[in-house]
């Protein structure tokens, strides 16, 4: 997956937009109040980041558990409960991935947990030799969830992949390096979690005000503007085709083993549109970014710049709706479907990177590659 370069440039246009969607017809020049962001910040630590992150902890616990009976003991049986607790594991990543900044940033979960496609060849020499260092460059690619991903699925039946941690040469070796790939999702997920609830990560959050380069608020914008950019490009535009000349590349999905592709691209889009309204996992709807376009009177055409963003949400999670699964056939068998997603998604990221930013006077720090 070609990684989207996070470098500084100003939104265009920030202060206009500010002064003219906060204007009124007595000639103020912005809101009567302040926006209580404070209340908003709390809203998502407390609501969104942290229940976010310990269910992340709480499933890739579950997963190395499973993945511990299934070396264990490899069985259908086992292998079942290994796939099940991954799928389940790897849904929860989607929730959490929008909050890549702080302790997750630091840590490089990203880099730990889903960096895709997968290098099989990596993964197989690691196997053969039996010594590894997961933490080198040229291993982010042969772990994480895509990793667990090959290792799960990568042949035809479930016979076979039972037999390739039984009776196949270097069972050994593959059922540790399973549990090796496994064991590390679960000590960076356990890491941030603990980063987000002990210390002073949360109250630094919560306290720290302004839309400035590096503020909470600024952080929130950013990392939410790249999770949409990433999904844009990496869920959708590269395996379709759309930087390689129209021609698909089915095998650069997320989770192309398991075909479980569709299902997280899913997940994804309603997790970000829940961070863009403040909702947590409950349906509980708290002060979000939408509240605050509203409050400082951002607009879009004829109606408020949080409405149409919630309305491109909608419109690109039914275009994913009517993609036929898997992601990976459907690329190639219904291009049209999915390249729907990927203009609805283009759509989305104007409203969030363009128009909110400068609305809310959030300079974007990040660039991605497909000239937005």
């Amino acid at each position: 997956m070609t990684a989207l370069k996070k470098s500084t440039y100003a939104a265009a246009l920030a202060c206009l937009v500010a002064l003219s969607g906060c204007g009124s017809n007595d000639g103020d020049s912005g809101p009567k109040s302040e926006y209580d962001r404070q209340a908003m910040l709390a809203n998502y630590a407390d609501n969104l980041i942290i229940p976010g992150y310990q269910k992340l902890k709480t499933e890739t616990g579950e997963m190395a558990t499973a993945v511990a009976a299934f070396t264990a003991s490899p069985s259908a049986t086992t292998l079942a409960d290994a796939r099940k607790e991954y799928q389940e594991a790897y849904l929860a990543w989607q929730d959490a991935s929008t909050y890549e900044f702080g302790p997750a940033d630091d840590l490089l979960l990203r880099n730990n947990l889903n960096i895709y496609p997968t290098t099989t060849s990596q993964i197989e020499s690691n196997i053969s030799s039996g010594s590894y260092d997961l933490q080198t460059a040229a291993n982010i690619p042969a772990k994480g969830f895509p990793a667990i991903d090959y290792l799960l699925y990568g042949q035809a039946t479930e016979a076979a992949v039972v037999d390739r941690y039984t009776t196949a040469a270097n069972a050994a070796n593959r059922k540790k390096y399973l549990q090796d790939i496994t064991n590390l999702i679960k000590e960076a997920a356990d890491a941030v979690h603990s980063a987000w609830t002990t210390g002073n990560t949360a109250k630094n959050f919560k306290e720290t005000g302004g839309t400035a380069v590096g503020s909470s608020i600024g952080n929130l914008v950013n990392q939410f503007n790249f999770e949409v950019d990433l999904t844009k490009r990496a869920k959708v535009g590269i395996p379709s085709g759309r930087f390689s000349a129209g021609n698909p590349v089915p095998d650069r999905v997320e989770a192309y083993y398991s075909n479980t592709s569709l299902a997280l691209l899913e997940r994804n889009l309603k997790a970000l549109k829940a961070t863009f309204m403040g909702q947590s996992a409950a349906g509980a709807n708290g002060p979000g970014l939408d509240d605050y376009l509203d409050h400082v009177g951002a607009k879009y055409a004829d109606k408020n710049l949080s409405a149409a963003i919630i309305q491109q949400f909608d419109a690109a999670l039914a275009a994913v709706a009517a993609v036929p699964a898997p992601l990976s056939q459907a690329v190639t068998s219904n291009p049209q479907a999915v390249t729907k997603v990927y203009d609805e998604l283009q759509k989305l990221i104007v409203l969030t990177k363009t128009d909110m930013p400068a609305a809310l006077g959030v300079t974007i720090t990040y660039t991605d590659n497909d000239g937005d």
